[in-house]
């Protein structure tokens, strides 16, 4: 009750008005400090990869370990399930996504695929059965069985590996490195053995 007739009186407004000043100076620097850290700060985009089941970050430079699965894994998805019809559309789905120091290295390799499928009227079928990431050098690794059939209806199967170094630049994957060959996946631990 005495504070209440303070604050009607001339004194209790002054002071009032004085912890308000001192109120309203630290949300002030509190708001300046925030705003620092804001613009100081990454961007950090959060998706929900389509192939995955965990949820991942992007980056301005980088990403978490299942953006880069879920792009390792729809790249092998696209790279090998190619049929006559299709092969365009991976070159042009494919190139964007390459880094300029194995551009034309797999576009002219996806070209010569090309011009065989379309020639032997072949189509491949990829059935992915093992997803695997290895941090020491940031590969994707995806195998699984590729199956290549001919249009008398013969079907040739194979272990397959396609192998990826997936990167980011300005929020974007970059595909660094790619590589696809027959058998199980060639980790450093695997090559260690060897």
């Amino acid at each position: 009750m005495r504070l209440q007739k303070f604050l009607t009186t001339w004194d209790g407004t002054q002071a009032e008005n004085r912890w308000n000043r001192l109120l309203l100076l630290g949300l002030i620097l509190a708001v300046i400090m925030l705003t620092v850290l804001v613009f100081k700060r990454d961007t950090v985009v959060v998706l929900q990869p389509w192939s995955l089941t965990q949820e991942a970050e992007v980056m301005k430079s980088d990403s978490t370990q299942s953006y880069k699965e879920a792009w390792g894994w729809a790249m092998a998805m696209l790279m090998g399930n190619v049929t006559p019809s299709s092969v365009e559309l991976v070159e042009k789905r494919v190139g964007p996504l390459l880094h300029p120091s194995i551009y034309e290295d797999v576009i002219l390799a996806i070209n010569l695929q090309a011009e065989e499928i379309k020639a032997d009227r072949v189509s491949m079928r990829f059935e992915p059965r093992l997803l695997e990431f290895e941090p020491s050098s940031n590969k994707v690794f995806v195998y699984g069985t590729s199956f290549m059939r001919a249009p008398s209806g013969t079907e040739r199967r194979t272990d397959r590996t396609y192998e990826y170094i997936v990167e980011v630049s300005a929020y974007a994957p970059v595909i660094t490195g790619m590589q696809m060959y027959e058998g199980r996946p060639r980790t450093a631990r695997v090559l260690k053995k060897k």
